[in-house]
């Protein structure tokens, strides 16, 4: 896997709390950080992601403004998903219908 370099710059009382940290668990600060980050983008990815598709469902955007926010994969995924959860409700409720019906006979 590629990586690329990234420098940020932390407050002192930041950078002797990560010390600690990294102290107390026995790793390189460095490894700490990288885990901590992927971990926190992960899950922001996933929940602006799960904005985006309820967003999606609802109407309120188009594949297009998916496709042009996150790439045309992820927009096919989201309609997949969208045409999937329609027919399920749909096949829902025509079997309560159909029970329904037999519950009074």
């Amino acid at each position: 896997m590629q990586t690329e370099q990234m420098n940020i710059r932390l407050s002192q009382d930041l950078v002797v709390d990560l010390d600690v940290v990294s102290g107390l668990l026995k790793v390189n600060r460095s490894e700490w950080v990288k885990t901590k980050l992927a971990e926190e983008i992960h899950r922001e990815k996933n929940r602006l992601l799960t904005e985006l598709s309820t967003l999606y469902a609802k109407g309120m955007i188009t594949k297009q403004n998916v496709e042009e926010l996150v790439g045309t994969e992820i927009a096919e995924e989201m309609e997949f998903i969208k045409k999937t959860t329609i027919e399920s409700a749909a096949m829902g409720a025509e079997h309560g219908k159909k029970r329904r019906e037999k519950l009074k006979r």
